[in-house]
């Protein structure tokens, strides 16, 4: 009921619904017919088919879309939500390098197609399609041609060639070739792209990539100017030596003749066998220097300029960053802001507990101190509560003053804790090194008394000075400021090692090297008289031997 007691409700039958829906119903079928044709599958090859949406829970729409795809039983696991979020998270795994998932392949494909357009040239006219490996943007002089470079269907990520002859700058224009696609609103055109190529006194070959991104937009990637220029080079080429017959030697040849009236062997023969079978030369090669002209492709990068592209302008964009940088420094001064008020309520709280009597900094305080940094405690929580849009700077300097009284009792504390195990410490560097000056043994018996000396006599002094400094302390009450400082003992402590250790690590002297006596040369035994003696002169036959 709306009004007055009247009833506007009312039934409709299902016969007289579908009979309403009929318009709706050919519009569905020319979705689904559009998709089955731009997959260019048969519907034998589907596995399943999901449909996702509450529209597509109308039994006529779920009817269609079986039909549709071979009769196939449609699945509804997923909303629409969840088909979203689930895709999201699947993409986002894959082009991640910190996830491994199983080798799925997403093809995102181009709804609409993208054409570009150009003013053709005579070069463009003349040159043959298929001349290279991108495509050739033919088109007479002065006329405007078009061309569409990636047509429904065309997979993301994708780049193409495209070749172009040109003398001097020229632009090019991107945009939709069909807007029927389109969402209302969207424009049509993509940009205008400039080519700066500088002024060339014949046309030149002009290479540009057109890329449609990840993303599914498009833009011009770069311009080339591709020449074709010769140049001379200096290679080496292995030549042949002509050949060169070889002259007898001077009186070879009349050695070689026989002497007149010698007699002569095998004279019913002779050229058989006085020439002998000439032998074929050995060829001969040098490597020459030889200069010839080769050809080799250069390429130059070409300024591309490109307006009207679809987006914000770059100064929008601009002040659009400014704004974003403003507002994350707004936030994080407002983040720190709220740390510091909590450090400086933090602090109150828990100072007030620990300086109460038997709380754990209640012996390192007096009375009066106590009930002073009470007193400020409670001012400073008052004001806290009070100044609630207090700024950063603040709220540090409420925190410095309450510290300022803080601080000592927190110190005294710390050095209560600290004392005996720096005592232990001291101590203990004392004992082990008077007992390496007293007991030196082979490990430091090279060093020499005086300098061990000098080792007892520091540990004598720090020991003595421990003890009398520690004698003092004992006198002091713990809320007072201590006379035996940690500090103290550590600096101490290092003096004392410093001190020691340069004195014990003296080296050991090398030892003396032991001279080697020279032996007296052995006396060479006598050559063994040789066996056999050189034979005694003998007397001639007849001769007389004189004995005396």
């Amino acid at each position: 009921c709306l009004m007055e007691d009247e009833d506007f409700g009312s039934n409709i039958t299902r016969d007289l619904f579908l009979e309403m829906c009929k318009p709706m119903m050919s519009k569905v079928q020319k979705v689904l017919d559009d998709a089955r044709e731009a997959a260019g599958f048969p519907v034998e090859t589907y596995d399943f088919v999901e449909v996702v949406g509450g529209a597509s829970r109308v039994p006529w729409v779920k009817e269609m879309c079986s039909k549709a795809f071979g009769d196939k039983e449609l699945s509804t696991t997923m909303n629409a939500d969840e088909s979203v979020a689930r895709g999201c998270a699947l993409q986002a795994a894959i082009l991640s390098p910190l996830y491994k998932v199983r080798d799925f392949e997403v093809r995102d494909a181009l709804k609409v197609p993208v054409s570009i357009g150009w003013m053709g040239s005579a070069a463009d006219a003349e040159a043959e399609k298929g001349e290279d490996d991108g495509e050739q943007m033919v088109g007479g002089e002065g006329e405007y041609k078009t061309a569409t470079v990636f047509p429904v269907g065309s997979p993301h990520n994708t780049l193409k060639l495209l070749t172009f002859h040109r003398k001097g700058p020229f632009e090019i224009k991107a945009e939709y070739a069909d807007t029927t696609e389109l969402v209302e609103g969207t424009k049509k055109e993509l940009g205008t792209y400039k080519i700066d190529l500088p002024a060339q006194t014949e046309a030149k070959k002009v290479k540009v990539k057109a890329k449609l991104t990840l993303h599914g937009t498009f833009s011009l990637e770069g311009a080339q100017l591709v020449e074709e220029e010769e140049y001379e080079e200096t290679v080496k080429e292995k030549r042949e030596l002509p050949d060169e017959e070889e002259k007898p030697a001077e009186g070879e040849a009349e050695a070689e003749k026989p002497a007149e009236g010698e007699a002569k062997e095998g004279d019913a023969s002779p050229d058989a066998e006085a020439k002998e079978e000439k032998k074929p030369a050995e060829k001969k090669y040098e490597w020459v220097d030889v200069k010839k002209m080769k050809k080799r492709t250069k390429r130059t990068d070409l300024k591309i300029t490109a307006t009207g592209t679809p987006g914000l302008p770059e100064s929008v964009i601009q002040k659009r960053q400014d704004e974003e940088f403003a507002m994350q420094a707004e936030m994080r001064e407002i983040t720190e802001t709220d740390e510091k008020r909590n450090d400086l309520e933090g602090y109150i709280f828990n100072m007030r507990d620990k300086i109460a009597e038997g709380g754990e900094l209640g012996a390192y305080i007096s009375n009066a101190d106590r009930d002073a940094f009470n007193s400020s405690l409670m001012t400073s929580e008052d004001w806290l509560y009070d100044n609630p849009d207090s700024t950063k700077a603040q709220y540090i300097e409420k925190l410095e003053e309450l510290k300022a009284s803080g601080d000592p009792v927190v110190f005294r504390h710390k050095e209560e804790g600290l004392r005996g195990e720096w005592i232990t410490a001291v101590l203990g560097t004392v004992k082990n090194y008077r007992t390496a000056a007293q007991e030196p043994g082979d490990k430091y018996g090279h060093i020499s008394p005086d300098k061990l000396s000098k080792i007892t006599a520091a540990c004598a002094d720090v020991e003595a000075w421990l003890e009398d400094t520690k004698a003092k302390q004992e006198g002091v009450p713990k809320h007072e400021k201590p006379v035996l400082l940690c500090a103290d003992m550590e600096k101490k402590n290092i003096e004392l090692a410093k001190l020691c250790d340069e004195i014990l690590k003296e080296p050991k002297p090398k030892p003396a090297k032991e001279e080697k006596k020279e032996e007296a040369p052995k006396e060479e035994a006598p050559k063994e008289e040789a066996k056999e003696e050189a034979p005694k002169e003998t007397p001639k036959e007849g001769g007389v031997l004189d004995v005396d």
